[in-house]
């Protein structure tokens, strides 16, 4: 772990848990739906809108980077087959979004940002649709790669390059933090990179690669970096 330099960070699952978000966020949107688009809510339920990006997840491989654009074009399949506006997807993609920023942080992550980011430069990387300067810790971070501005999601080592390039760092001496084992860890260190892997869960790992370290969470890390470069 000697010579990092930057880190960069993954948002989902590693910041803060996203399923019970998302979950909140297609419940309170369906209701929304129910009482402007009748027809929908009447034929449709919340888990339905989560089946209806699916579909679209597979009928569209060019949009699999682009989760806003995959949930967007499900909203207008929908209004569409019901007789209504299509355009009004715009809307509800919007509220979608604001609903999906109502995050809870972990409580080890403000601590941990703030003790990191006087250290090292730090970027978010995520395939997801979270944007940092919503979530109020956009200050602990030099800048955010998405996989739908990169055009590609992880593990695509493009992505991992670019923010090796918005750190303006050489990916050796960058240090990718994430949850996931292949989109993250094993992604990132095929990409150059170092990794480690943040298991909040207790997981075992079942992977032949192996992450440069293992925290349960970023509090951890601040210890496991605590002297590195010092």
């Amino acid at each position: 772990m000697k010579h990092i330099q930057a880190i960069s960070l993954d948002l989902d699952d590693t910041l803060w848990a996203i399923w019970p978000v998302i979950d909140r966020a297609e419940a309170v949107l369906h209701q929304h739906i129910c009482e402007t688009f009748p027809l929908i809510g009447q034929n449709h339920d919340a888990q339905d809108l989560r089946r209806l990006r699916n579909d679209v997840h597979q009928s569209r491989p060019d949009l699999s980077h682009d989760l806003t654009e995959l949930r967007r074009v499900s909203f207008e399949r929908l209004l569409d087959q019901y007789g209504y506006d299509p355009q009004a997807s715009h809307d509800l993609v919007g509220r979608f979004l604001e609903l999906r920023h109502d995050v809870t942080l972990y409580p080890d992550v403000v601590p941990a940002l703030s003790a990191l980011s006087k250290r090292f430069a730090v970027a978010a990387v995520s395939n997801g649709n979270a944007d940092v300067s919503r979530l109020g810790i956009g200050s602990y971070f030099r800048g955010q790669i998405s996989a739908s501005t990169a055009g590609v999601k992880k593990p695509d080592r493009r992505i991992f390059h670019m923010a090796c390039e918005l750190l303006k760092t050489d990916p050796a001496h960058v240090l990718h933090v994430g949850d996931h084992p292949l989109e993250d860890v094993i992604g990132a260190q095929q990409a150059g990179l170092r990794a480690v892997w943040v298991n909040r869960n207790g997981d075992d790992w079942a992977h032949d690669e192996i992450p440069h370290a293992e925290v349960h969470d970023l509090a951890q890390l601040v210890e496991v970096l605590a002297g590195v470069n010092r």
